[in-house]
C-alpha cells in the first residue's frame, strides 16, 4: 500500500469518526431537550438517561444514519483536497481516477464490515437496553396506556397447536381464560384450560390456576383438574405479543428463526425489512463513498457539496422508509423495498462517476 493510499484511508476514517461523534453529541443534546418532560412524568432523570439510554441510543442512531456520516465525510475530505489542488496534482502525476478510487473503496470496506458486524450482533444488544429504558421512562401517556392495556391473544404456535388467552396484561404478565389445543391432522386430541395464567419471568415457566386438561382418545376421554399446574411452553409473552421494535433486539440468527415462526400467524414483512436492512445498509457505504467522491470532484465550494450531500443522503433514508411502508402493506416484497434505494442510488452514482 502506497503512502498516498494510507494518507487517504487514515484521514477519511478520522473524518468519518469526527463527523459521527459530532452528530451524536448534537443529537443527544436536542433529544434530551425534547424528552425532559417525559422523563419527569415517568419518574426518570437526565442522569439515568445519560447512563442507561443514550450510549445505546447513539449506537442505534449512528448506525441508522451511517450513510449520511459516510457521505459527508467523503465530501468534506475530498472537497478539501480539491480546494487545495491536491486532487489536480495527484491526477496530473499520472494516477487515474480509478486508481484514486481504490483507497476510498478500502475505507468503505472497513466501515462496511464494522457496520455489518454491529448490525448482525452488537446493535441488537444495544437496542435491548435502549428499548427497556424507552418503555419504562420515555413513553407518552397515551402510548403508555395503549402498551399496558390488556390484550386478547389468539395464535397458531405450530402446524397443529393453538393457544387463546383473554385479557393478557403485559405489565403484570397475567391473563384470563387460557386455552391450549393440540390436533392430529384435523382431529382434536388434547385440550388444556385454566381460568388464569401467569408468566414467571424469573423461572421462564407458566403457572396455570384452576386448570382442566382433557386427553381425547378413540374410545374414551381422560380428564385431569387441579388448583395449579406449572407448564413450559416454547413461547414467551414477548413472542405472543411482539413489541413494535422486537426485531431490533435480535441478532441475525435469532431474527431468522423468529421470522420462520411468525410466518404461521401474521404478515412478517416488517421483520423481513429489518432482516434485509442489516445487510443493505452496510452495503450502501460503498455507494455513498463513490457518490461523495464523484460530487467532490466537480470543483464546487465545500459548503455547496455538503448541502447536496445532506439532501441526497436524507432523501435516501426517506425513500427507504417509504418503500418499507409499501412492503409492510404487502404491495412489494421486503427484499425489494430494502434494496431498491441502493439500486437507484447505485445507478445515480455510476452516472456521476462516469461523467468525471
Amino acid at each position: 500500500m502506497k503512502i498516498l493510499d494510507r494518507y487517504i484511508i487514515r484521514n477519511l476514517l478520522l473524518t468519518f469518526l469526527f463527523i459521527t461523534v459530532s452528530l451524536q453529541l448534537l443529537s443527544i443534546v436536542i433529544d434530551i431537550s425534547q424528552r425532559m418532560h417525559r422523563l419527569e412524568y415517568n419518574q426518570g432523570s437526565i442522569k439515568k438517561a445519560l447512563i442507561f439510554y443514550y450510549p445505546f441510543w447513539s449506537i442505534w442512531l449512528s448506525n441508522t444514519f451511517s450513510p449520511i456520516s459516510v457521505f459527508l465525510s467523503v465530501i468534506f475530505f475530498t472537497s478539501k483536497l480539491e480546494k487545495n489542488s491536491e486532487i489536480l496534482a495527484i491526477l496530473s502525476s499520472g494516477i487515474s481516477l480509478n486508481r484514486l478510487t481504490i483507497p476510498y473503496l478500502i475505507s468503505a470496506l472497513i466501515i462496511g464490515i464494522v457496520s455489518l458486524l454491529i448490525n448482525y450482533y452488537f446493535l441488537p444488544m444495544a437496542n435491548k437496553r435502549k428499548n427497556q429504558f424507552h418503555y419504562q421512562y420515555l413513553l407518552s401517556s397515551r402510548y403508555k396506556k395503549k402498551y399496558e392495556k390488556n390484550q386478547t391473544i389468539s395464535a397458531k404456535i405450530s402446524n397443529n397447536e393453538y393457544i387463546f388467552i383473554r385479557n393478557f396484561s403485559r405489565k403484570e404478565n397475567i391473563g384470563k381464560e387460557f386455552v391450549y389445543q393440540k390436533f392430529d391432522g384435523k382431529k382434536l386430541i388434547y385440550i388444556l384450560k385454566s381460568k388464569n395464567i401467569f408468566w414467571s419471568k424469573k423461572n421462564r415457566v407458566y403457572v396455570l390456576f384452576d386448570y382442566r386438561e382433557t386427553t381425547i382418545k378413540k374410545n374414551h376421554d381422560f380428564f385431569i383438574k387441579g388448583d395449579y399446574k406449572i407448564k413450559k411452553f416454547p413461547f414467551t409473552p414477548e413472542k405472543l405479543l411482539p413489541e413494535e421494535y422486537i426485531a431490533e433486539t435480535m441478532n441475525i440468527s435469532e431474527l431468522k428463526k423468529f421470522i420462520e415462526t411468525e410466518k404461521i400467524n401474521r404478515n412478517v414483512n416488517i421483520y423481513l425489512n429489518e432482516y434485509y436492512q442489516r445487510t443493505s445498509l452496510p452495503f450502501s457505504t460503498f455507494i455513498f463513498t463513490i457518490l461523495g467522491l464523484s460530487l467532490s470532484l466537480k470543483k464546487k465550494e465545500i459548503g455547496h457539496n455538503m448541502i447536496i450531500g445532506v439532501i441526497l443522503a436524507v432523501f435516501y433514508i426517506f425513500f427507504m422508509e417509504i418503500t418499507k411502508i409499501y412492503s409492510v402493506k404487502d404491495y412489494i416484497p421486503s427484499y425489494l423495498s430494502v434494496w431498491l434505494p441502493n439500486v437507484i442510488f447505485g445507478i445515480i452514482t455510476l452516472f456521476f462517476y462516469w461523467n468525471n
